[in-house]
């Protein structure tokens, strides 16, 4: 340590020394007589600058040739969320499932799973809407359900409650309830199919699920215009109603992963139905999205294009229902980095996901037979997804075996899950194949989860609750 001490030192002397002879030999070969600011300056702040100069560069190279220290915790980009010690569960609880019975959806780009996922096939876009005009007078791409009456929706709202569509308030809302009455009654219809051919069965347990901007202080009033009009066939005994607050995607998958956990410790005699419906298609989210720069336009083409969806999912005993697939727990966890931060996008956090999911359920990837995702059109979230199935799933074809459905349908915050869960019901049971459910559309939150026809092949997953 001396010996290096003396050795730096002395070097420091010696190029000093060097310095001052070069200056002194160039003012004596030329006859020039120094200032005061000139001797200053050559004889001392520049041999002090290229010593310190020397310093910092020696430090600089002595720093990049010592060895990294040990990271004490991984990306969690990089590390298997359901290996994390934060976030593992029981092994047992890690196979839970859950009969999905039955999945209507609507939007945009259909009425129903099987025709979005044609539509998606075939190329179907949101189109220009001469109804909403951006700031510059333009219309706005939106995948718009042409369907939809606010005009009867207010009517019905009125007549069971005078001020509450005045209190809805919103365009989007009113929309969300004509969402609600269009996808409503195919679901309760199959449920009741099955109260009366299932004697198993003898309860509905249906969750609409709120999404935000919607007074907590209307939910009462909600439910009891939702009860009236839909529920009244229903014996007081035989049905239970509750709405739940849902602020984004990680929240909403949160939701039907307590559902699956929840029915594991339950009889297998009710029936459970998860109500969701939202709407982008209004001038209010159009200037919100807009004032964020999120907004889709011919100069932003990483923005999101409005869209609306409904979706109703009955989950029950599968001796109830010739449709039935089963559902894995949700596998969820966050990017450190959001996807829209710009830089490489690494489907990392995607690919140890799906890992762990097949781990858990002991199926190969070879069985996965499509991978369904409600990404939309933006290259960051197609470009996580293609680098998240990268070389595992080699025989996936990436348009006809990975549909992102948001391209088609928009954007449909925080429900988008949902409808790619209700059209990943509808895939596999038209390969009778496993299929692979992907949430991406949020910034950071990720998630998946398997869903296999039953009856299952030998081998497979944990007996279904």
């Amino acid at each position: 340590m001396i010996v290096s001490a003396f050795k730096i030192i002395g070097a420091s002397l010696l190029a000093v020394a060097l310095i001052w002879a070069l200056v002194l030999g160039w003012w004596q070969g030329n006859d020039h007589t120094p200032s005061t600011t000139e001797l200053f300056l050559y004889l001392g702040a520049l041999p002090l600058a290229i010593v310190g100069g020397y310093a910092l560069l020696r430090g600089f190279i002595e720093h990049l040739k010592a060895p990294a220290a040990s990271q004490t915790s991984a990306p969690s980009d990089s590390v298997d969320p359901l290996a994390n010690g934060a976030t593992q569960t029981a092994e047992i609880e890690r196979g839970f499932t859950i009969n999905l019975i039955g999945a209507f959806a609507i939007s945009g780009s259909g009425d129903g799973p099987s025709d979005m996922l044609a539509a998606q096939a075939t190329g179907v876009r949101p189109t220009p809407d001469n109804s909403l005009l951006d700031d510059a007078g333009f219309p706005i791409f939106t995948a718009r359900i042409d369907a939809l009456d606010t005009d009867d929706i207010g009517e019905s709202l009125a007549q069971h409650d005078a001020s509450l569509a005045e209190d809805i308030g919103r365009s989007e809302h009113l929309r969300m309830l004509a969402l609600v009455d269009l996808i409503l009654p195919a679901g309760i219809a199959q449920a009741q199919e099955a109260l009366s051919q299932c004697t198993a069965i003898s309860r509905l347990n249906l969750v609409w699920l709120i999404p935000p901007g919607i007074d907590a202080a209307l939910f009462p009033r909600l439910q009891s215009w939702l009860e009236s009009h839909y529920l009244a066939a229903f014996e007081p005994t035989q049905r239970a109603l509750s709405l739940r607050a849902a602020a984004n995607e990680s929240d909403v998958m949160a939701h039907i992963d307590r559902m699956v956990l929840d029915a594991a410790g339950t009889s297998n005699d009710a029936l459970t139905m998860v109500l969701a419906a939202a709407s982008s298609i209004g001038s209010r989210t159009a200037a919100s999205w807009s004032g964020r720069q999120g907004l889709f336009s011919a100069d932003r083409q990483s923005g999101q294009i409005p869209g609306e969806c409904g979706v109703c999912l009955l989950f029950g005993n599968p001796d109830s229902s010739d449709t039935s697939v089963q559902l894995t727990r949700v596998s969820a966890a966050e990017r450190e980095k959001s996807v829209d931060a710009g830089g490489r996008i690494s489907g990392a956090l995607i690919e140890q996901l799906i890992a762990g999911l097949l781990a858990v359920h002991r199926v190969a990837p070879a069985d996965i037979k499509a991978v369904v995702s409600d990404a939309d059109h933006r290259q960051s979230r197609v470009g996580e997804l293609l680098d998240a199935l990268g070389e595992t799933f080699t025989e996936l074809d990436p348009l006809a075996d990975c549909p992102c459905i948001g391209a088609a349908c928009g954007a449909t915050p925080p429900f988008g899950a949902l409808l790619a869960l209700a059209c990943a019901h509808e895939h596999a049971l038209s390969l009778a194949q496993p299929v692979l459910c992907i949430s991406q559309q949020h910034p950071t939150a990720r998630s998946a989860v398997l869903l296999r026809p039953m009856p299952l092949v030998a081998g497979g997953m944990p007996p279904a609750v």
